[in-house]
């Protein structure tokens, strides 16, 4: 593979067989399954718009039995491409773990980063923009008319499945961003820090 290329293999729960292939590109995400009849999935760079991640629980009546990690990428035709690793009793939960990060960090690396930038370069000119249901503005955010904060008022806190934005000021007043629910929670996770963080420095 060449330095813009990154491959991650996915392999079988019960087998030595790789089950799910992703190759990440600069211009194009192709996941394909060696052993299915099924044609890869290509999905040009362009057009991948948004994703979220998260792990469910798989229980039975009385107790735990395994956990799915997901991811689900979206594209600007609202189609929807999960990745999905389904651990039973352990077995590689630990590999499915490190695999499902990587795959994220893959896709932030690749992708997002990009819309990061984006966004981050709009507050940079002043431009008031939406991402993820919060407003943006040159001097603070808001999500509707009577929740809007200075960005001397924003803080953040986060946590493993989500973040919360709140008022320093008057904690009551908050709003929570979950990354396996919305679209590009993360991308808004980072992109807030950032400027909060900014924004420290100077009041």
């Amino acid at each position: 593979m060449n330095n813009n290329t990154c491959l991650i293999e996915i392999p079988a729960l019960l087998s030595k067989k790789t089950s799910k292939i992703l190759t990440f590109k600069t211009e194009s995400l192709i996941i394909e399954k060696p052993t299915g009849l099924k044609s890869p999935d290509f999905i040009p760079a362009e057009t991948i718009t948004g994703f979220r991640y998260g792990v469910s629980w798989i229980r039975g009546y009385a107790f735990t039995f395994g956990r799915q990690y997901f991811i689900e990428i979206q594209t600007d035709q609202q189609k929807v491409v999960s990745i999905k690793l389904g651990s039973y009793y352990s077995i590689r939960k630990k590999l499915y773990d490190q695999l499902w990060s990587e795959i994220i960090h893959q896709l932030w690396r690749y992708y997002f980063v990009n819309q990061y930038n984006y966004y981050y370069d709009l507050y940079k000119i002043n431009q008031t923009f939406e991402l993820c249901g919060i407003y943006v503005h040159p001097n603070g955010i808001g999500w509707d008319a009577l929740n809007i904060l200075q960005w001397n008022e924003v803080g953040i806190s986060n946590y493993y499945n989500y973040f919360m934005i709140y008022n320093r000021k008057n904690k009551k007043q908050y709003k929570s961003r979950s990354f396996a629910k919305d679209w590009n929670a993360v991308v808004l996770q980072a992109v807030l820090k950032e400027i909060v963080d900014e924004k420290k420095v100077v009041f």
